[in-house]
């Protein structure tokens, strides 16, 4: 067996429980909460440098990657990123304070706005993007790049069922 994790004490602890807990599913879970949770913590300190936090960052990301003119309307913008309108706005009003997003009415649909990237946003995001990624650089090296495509399938996989 290799090293034991911090999983393997806790499901340890459960099996000698009365408890009749689903401790396969719960090994997974828990080590992808785990997992999840040391990447976050990465991304947020890699983050702090642009006094963004993750949501912020993922706003703008969002509107990055839409590409030129770096423009979406709040619903689109919710559905990428799996937030509540009211979140969205949040984020938007914070960042447009902050000089990184504007809104304006959206020509097409008055009852609607745009937001985009300013150039001081632009400038920003261009930069606190490579510092993100380069936070979850590591994240695989423990695995071959088998293990990493195998992984990446199992997750998909994972994904597309929790999601249907």
């Amino acid at each position: 067996m290799d090293r034991e994790d911090a999983i393997d004490v806790l499901l340890r602890q459960w099996q000698q429980s009365p408890y009749e807990l689903p401790l396969a599913a719960m090994a997974v879970a828990k080590r992808i909460t785990r997992v999840a949770r040391n990447l976050e913590q990465r991304y947020a300190e890699a983050l702090a440098e642009f006094g963004l936090d993750p949501g912020e960052f993922d706003v703008l990301a969002t509107l990055l990657r839409s590409g030129p003119p770096h423009e979406l309307a709040p619903a689109t913008l919710n559905r990428s990123l799996l937030i509540s309108s009211g979140g969205l706005t949040k984020r938007l009003t914070r960042l447009e304070k902050r000089g990184f997003v504007s809104r304006r009415l959206d020509p097409d649909d008055r009852r609607s706005l745009l937001a985009a990237l300013t150039d001081q946003g632009l400038a920003v995001t261009a930069k606190a993007v490579i510092v993100h990624a380069q936070a979850g650089t590591g994240l695989v090296d423990p695995f071959s790049e088998a293990d990493q495509a195998q992984l990446v399938s199992f997750l998909r996989k994972l994904l597309l069922h929790q999601e249907s």
